[in-house]
């Protein structure tokens, strides 16, 4: 089911910046690119990668001036990578392997794209066909996939009240009789 190049499965453009950009010049491309991550390079290869949630927990939160900080000071280092010429199963299980929600797509050590859990859940979607002489949908059960309150991506997923989710929502879900 996950057996498809990844180099067939990438969709969008991978946003590079350098260590010394601020997180405020990071944020307006982010925005303006739609993009929920920024690889940072030096020579061309990621040292460090900055996520829509790095920025809210480490600047936000801390009422941190955005002009102020470097990504260098917020990135997460080493980046976990993967070749484009890998499969979309290994970079699942490397998701899974890691707890990352951005994997790097690299060729020949450069960085070339962004994979997430979402862009393999669309490929195994693509698999969720109609079968025309059954007149029903054909889907797996979801033991792992994306949380629906969360983004998180898990190897085992409950169902709550109709939604799939994560074990640390499951149990927000319980507490506050959600």
């Amino acid at each position: 089911m996950l057996d498809v190049p990844l180099s067939k499965v990438i969709k969008r453009d991978i946003i590079l910046m350098k260590r010394t950009d601020t997180v405020s010049k990071a944020a307006k491309v982010m925005t303006k690119d739609n993009a929920n991550a920024v690889v940072i390079v030096d020579e061309g290869e990621p040292i460090g990668i900055v996520s829509e949630r790095d920025i809210l927990k480490e600047v936000v939160s801390k009422k941190k001036k955005p002009t102020e900080v470097t990504l260098e000071s917020i990135m997460t280092s080493p980046v976990v990578t993967i070749s484009s010429g890998k499969m979309v199963s290994d970079a699942s299980e490397l998701i899974t392997q890691e707890k990352i929600r951005n994997l790097v797509v690299v060729d020949e050590g450069m960085p070339i794209a962004i994979i997430t859990p979402k862009d393999i859940l669309s490929v195994t979607f693509e698999e969720w066909r109609y079968q025309p002489n059954e007149g029903v949908l054909d889907a797996p059960s979801p033991e792992g996939g994306i949380c629906e309150i969360c983004g998180t991506y898990t190897s085992a997923l409950k169902l709550v009240n109709g939604q799939f989710v994560c074990d640390d929502c499951k149990e927000i879900m319980e507490e506050e009789s959600y």
